[in-house]
């Protein structure tokens, strides 16, 4: 077994989703988003670095890892699963980033996901968007989505991403995955090309661009189901942010393609957990009549109050997750402060509950 085999399976035992090497350092991975040194491996040099890159590396990248220029390959490992291997030259010397890719799809019900966003995968027609920030876990969450689609629809599935990580077998639909890892122009062409094929369900992984929301609306409005990707902290700000994607006066235009098309939106945040790990907690908003309304008068400062006076139709207000995390000891109450985007809410939450808000003194 190579060394780096070795370092790879290690890296799969603790939970990793990313192994580091780097010339002049130890060995670290990533475990629920913390960096972590393998204590006990060695500093690797800039040779060590080397010889480990080169028992996985194909032939063709060898050049690229004499010059120094960055290069990308996946390999297969066995008991470890698909690796995404990236290698580069910094000041230090030769390095490689590996992503240990899972092997399957979480569930929805494995996610906790209420039935109230389960009921989002069968829309028949509409846009669904899943918001977080960096880091947020938006892209298992959408891969969850696909996995539901395809165990409970017999539909035709195209989605584009920017890495496929996880490899969905085909079940009652078809699903295609498409790779898009050039410029936004080049996933725009792969969204285009995709409705060229009529698919039933368009998953497109980041809706980053006025175009590319442009395909997702139209989409949409024709009869296709649509999940998006969103970096956003908040529901309000997603669709603020989608909404700023256009030309002032294209806004009040946008606001109604949205009232009309929107289905739901699901926003997550990762937590860490008191006894290790992570935990998500998640706001969610419907598209009810009143939301709607709210949308297509451009008044998205409301959706907060809506999502509040929302509850009885599914909706959840992130600071109820929030509290509840608290109230079950899964999360520490000032880890939950810290990831709440309407802090005072927060702390009020708390007091109604009778739950301890001191730590904010010791955090001023």
């Amino acid at each position: 077994m190579s060394g780096l085999d070795r370092l790879l399976r290690m890296s799969a035992a603790r939970g990793a989703s990313t192994l580091y090497l780097s010339s002049g350092s130890r060995a670290s991975v990533r475990v629920d988003g913390e960096l972590q040194l393998f204590e006990g491996e060695p500093v690797l040099t800039a040779r060590d670095v080397e010889s480990l890159l080169l028992t996985l590396m194909p032939e063709r990248s060898h050049e690229a890892l004499r010059t120094g220029a960055a290069t990308e390959w996946i390999c297969d490992i066995e008991d470890v699963g698909r690796v995404r291997c990236m290698s580069f030259r910094d000041h230090q010397g030769p390095g490689g980033v590996f992503r240990l890719m899972p092997t399957r799809s979480v569930s929805a019900d494995q996610l906790g996901l209420p039935r109230s966003v389960q009921a989002l995968a069968i829309e028949p027609e509409g846009l669904v968007l899943v918001v977080g920030p960096r880091s947020s876990g938006k892209r298992t969450l959408m891969s969850a989505f696909v996995d539901l689609i395809n165990r409970t629809r017999r539909d035709h599935v195209i989605t584009i991403e920017r890495e496929i990580n996880i490899v969905h077998e085909r079940s009652q639909s078809f699903i295609s995955q498409r790779e898009v890892r050039g410029s936004d122009d080049d996933m725009l062409a792969a969204a285009r090309g995709a409705l060229r094929e009529d698919p039933d369900v368009l998953v497109i992984e980041d809706l980053r661009t006025g175009p590319l929301m442009n395909v997702a609306l139209e989409a949409a409005a024709a009869g296709r189901l649509v999940v998006g990707g969103v970096s956003a902290h908040t529901a309000a700000s997603a669709v603020d942010r989608i909404i700023s994607l256009y030309a002032p006066e294209y806004h009040r235009q946008v606001q109604l393609a949205l009232a009309d098309s929107l289905r739901g939106v699901i926003v997550q945040v990762l937590l860490r957990k008191t006894g290790g790990g992570r935990v998500p907690a998640r706001e969610v908003l419907l598209n009810t009549p009143a939301v709607s309304s709210v949308i297509a008068e451009g008044k998205t400062s409301q959706l907060s109050m809506a999502i509040e006076g929302g509850r009885r139709y599914g909706m959840t207000p992130l600071n109820d997750a929030l509290v509840g995390l608290v109230q079950s000891g899964s999360v520490d109450a000032r880890e939950a402060y810290r990831q709440s985007t309407d802090r005072a809410g927060f702390l009020a939450a708390l007091k109604r509950q009778g739950l301890d808000t001191s730590f904010v003194e010791k955090l001023a």
